[in-house]
């Protein structure tokens, strides 16, 4: 959750009006916690590295700001005050608490997290990478969550920084990161083409672009949209496809072709997948025919969010 900083609250406009707050030196603390253990200004002046004129001037400033002698001379060495020694415990757990708030962050425990990593996805990504992924955790993160939260035509960019998305694993073509997010190309894949195992071309082993226009085509368009990269490299080249049936699932767009003379575009890894399930023939496509990238994107608010990067990892290790 990323939580809003109002420059009217009424907390922080308290803290930078304290007029005693804002002449403390923090580094007198760390100076008062040593002058206290040591009760010595030699030795105190060692433990933090300083010379002896040094130390006896923030001895000397710590008197002033707390309006007390803190050390005094008496017959056994240097003694504390009463108030010193009331201001000792507390003044050594604000140094510790402070050491817990900026150690490094601690890595992420994937064997005991119940942590909800709510991915962005393409059509693709949620049927190629999402198995894969959700298999390779089920040993080594037994208790997260995985959600897909499939892409749409809007900026992910608010979902990203508002932390109501982890990460996301996009096709390039649709999901095209704004330059303040982080992004990196991660793996491609080609098309290729499916008929149906009764198909007058299931013979064959390459189409030709005269032949693939030729036929008629099932579309699978999971957002919605009338044109991708398969109507671009067309349209290059001053040709066009006639579209039969528009459905937004690979798997319904397979189901069809697979029972009709009709033609379907997919991805190497998603035809596979397919045709280990209905009667399909894959065909090589036209020369040229293009492919795409997929690419993973965070938002830099979460850079060295030990959560984020360990799912990022994981996504980087599959093996698909």
């Amino acid at each position: 959750m990323i939580c809003e900083m109002n420059s009217n609250d009424s907390s922080i406009h308290e803290i930078n009006s304290n007029l005693p707050l804002r002449r403390l030196d923090l580094n007198l603390l760390l100076i008062f916690d040593v002058l206290m253990q040591e009760k010595n200004v030699s030795r105190a002046a060692d433990r933090v590295f300083l010379s002896q004129s040094a130390m006896s001037n923030a001895l000397k400033r710590l008197r002033e700001m707390l309006d007390d002698p803190i050390l005094v001379r008496g017959t056994k060495g240097m003694q504390a005050t009463p108030r010193a020694l009331a201001l000792e415990a507390p003044m050594r757990s604000i140094l510790q608490q402070v050491v817990r708030t900026i150690e490094p962050v601690q890595p992420f425990e994937s064997k005991t997290s119940r942590a909800r990593f709510i991915i962005g996805m393409s059509d693709y990504s949620e049927n190629i990478v999402l198995p894969a992924l959700a298999a390779r955790l089920q040993q080594s993160a037994p208790n997260i969550e995985l959600v897909a939260h499939m892409l749409t035509t809007e900026d992910p960019e608010p979902l990203l920084e508002s932390g109501l998305l982890n990460i996301i694993i996009g096709v390039e073509e649709y999901s095209k990161a704004s330059n303040r997010l982080r992004s990196e190309s991660w793996i491609s894949d080609r098309l290729v083409c499916l008929v149906s195992q009764n198909h007058f071309f299931a013979n064959r082993q390459h189409l030709t672009r005269k032949q693939f226009v030729a036929l008629r085509h099932v579309y699978p368009s999971p957002l919605g949209q009338r044109t991708n990269i398969v109507e671009t490299w067309l349209a290059e080249q001053d040709l066009q496809r006639s579209i039969a049936v528009t459905t937004r699932s690979y798997w319904a767009a397979a189901q069809i072709v697979s029972e009709s003379e009709y033609l379907l575009s997919v991805p190497y890894r998603v035809a596979t997948k397919l045709m280990n399930n209905l009667p399909l023939c894959l065909l090589e496509p036209p020369k040229g025919f293009p492919g795409f990238q997929l690419n993973l994107t965070w938002h830099p608010l979460y850079e060295s969010d030990s959560e984020t990067q360990w799912i990022l990892n994981q996504v980087r290790k599959l093996s698909l």
